[in-house]
């Protein structure tokens, strides 16, 4: 039987784009993921999931998928756990972006993501709620690490297999999580072979 404090055994809430645009409204010049965490509550993990993956997707930033990989290693880490609300350590949670960047970030992400809501619904989602968790976590903590690699050009799909976790993850959508998780296949797959083809051109040259 699930624990009692399994995360996903909570009704939803606000969709997730409502939740982005009240923390893109307030008037602070700065906005740190301990503010976020703080202002989310036990809804934090998946508007989490797509504020640090959506910079990989809707914005290049060179560089910028080091700094957005780690908070999501946390946060996989913590799903696969089952803790029931986010917790990150001083140093993550104490770092901080301009509002304006903050508000570009949101900007560009919620049409996007307002229009997958549109299609999204609770239905199918697993009759376990902590292994729901844990498979998500798992994902997101794989994905992250590919982020995590210095590979150009190649973040765009495991960001965006984040965010379609997380969608599911906040709707309670079967049909989101199983597509998050194909991409994930196909993302692992993809970076892998990325890596590979870079491995055999640095030998090439080097026994050339």
């Amino acid at each position: 039987m699930d624990a009692p404090t399994s995360l996903l055994n909570r009704r939803p809430g606000r969709k997730l784009s409502e939740v982005l645009r009240d923390l893109s409204a307030g008037e602070r010049a700065r906005v740190s993921i301990g503010d976020i965490v703080s202002a989310l509550r036990d809804r934090s993990f998946a508007p989490l999931m797509v504020i640090f993956a959506a910079p990989n997707v809707f914005l290049f930033i060179p560089g910028s998928s080091v700094f957005t990989a780690v908070p999501l290693m946390f946060l996989a880490v913590q799903l696969v756990l089952g803790r029931p609300d986010v917790w990150l350590p001083r140093f993550v949670a104490d770092r901080a972006i301009e509002r304006t960047s903050f508000e570009r970030i949101v900007a560009v992400s919620v049409p996007c993501v307002e229009r997958i809501e549109r299609l999204a619904r609770p239905r199918w989602w697993p009759s376990s709620y902590l292994l729901a968790e844990r498979l998500i976590g798992v994902a997101t903590l794989i994905l992250a690490v590919f982020l995590f690699l210095p590979i150009p050009f190649a973040n765009g799909l495991p960001a965006l297999s984040i965010i379609m976790l997380a969608l599911g993850l906040s709707e309670r959508d079967g049909c989101w999580f199983a597509a998050g998780l194909l991409l994930t296949l196909f993302s692992a797959a993809f970076v892998t072979g990325m890596v590979l083809l870079g491995g055999f051109a640095v030998l090439e040259l080097l026994f050339r």
